[in-house]
């Protein structure tokens, strides 16, 4: 089986958790569902198809530097509330600024505490059934083109990507080491080292075409940027990569 991966980076990061609500947390890593956002962008799919049309990938994740975690402070306005009344107390507003008067009613705006991931860098494993979907996948990536703007999340937080190579990778039973993202139901043991933090999250898996959650997955991961050791089944290994799991 044919196996795709590239690197992607940039200067912030945020994958909201799905079951935040005042306080905006992030995962460490891009779960499944937004790495298939990546790839719609890149091939040129919009936010209406992408989502049918990258079912055929299964995608991997592995975290390439330890997390850094930020807490910011932001504004954000309730756009969804911009009505005829709202647009005239702007008016109303800009009038009372130009006479030194300040207006009776807020703006709609909340200040939200935000967890930003900083300069964070990931490698990504990709394949499919569909050979000329992979293959157009693996050549766009090579020409270092994308159609959409590429983000780590929010539309702001710009990445840059570089396609790294493809590897022949084979399904095995169990293996001694796993260098991604795994679900737990598929590690048997676990060997702790020190100065190794291992990280635990529920993640979505896959979207319906309304954009919400199908399927959920508790998985473990590598917050120190190792590979994890100890027994894992229904990974494959890819050559010099070593054992990854696909979603």
């Amino acid at each position: 089986m044919k196996v795709v991966s590239f690197r992607i980076w940039g200067k912030f990061a945020h994958f909201r958790k799905f079951w935040t609500t005042t306080s905006s947390l992030s995962y460490p890593f891009p779960p499944p569902t937004a790495v298939r956002g990546i790839l719609g962008a890149i091939l040129g799919f919009s936010k209406w198809e992408y989502i049918e049309k990258t079912q055929p990938f299964k995608v991997g994740v592995e975290i390439l530097k330890p997390p850094k975690v930020i807490k910011l402070g932001l504004n954000f306005l309730n756009t969804k509330e911009l009505t005829v009344k709202y647009k005239n107390f702007i008016r109303k507003y800009q009038q009372n600024i130009e006479k030194q008067k300040h207006p009776k009613e807020v703006l709609l705006h909340t200040q939200t505490l935000v967890e930003v991931l900083k300069e964070p860098e990931y490698r990504i494993f990709v394949t499919s059934e569909d050979a000329t979907l992979l293959g157009t996948l693996e050549e766009t990536l090579k020409r270092g083109e994308n159609h959409y703007t590429i983000s780590l999340g929010w539309a702001n937080f710009l990445a840059n990507f570089e396609y790294e190579g493809s590897y022949s990778c084979e399904p095995v039973e169990t293996t001694d080491g796993v260098r991604t993202v795994i679900p737990v139901s598929c590690v048997q043991s676990l060997e702790f080292e020190e100065n190794h933090l291992v990280g635990r999250e529920i993640i979505p898996t896959r979207l319906s075409v309304e954009r919400k959650p199908l399927s959920y997955e508790s998985v473990i991961f590598s917050l120190s940027a190792k590979p994890l050791k100890g027994i894992f089944k229904n990974v494959y290994l890819c050559g010099e990569r070593g054992g990854i799991y696909l979603f």
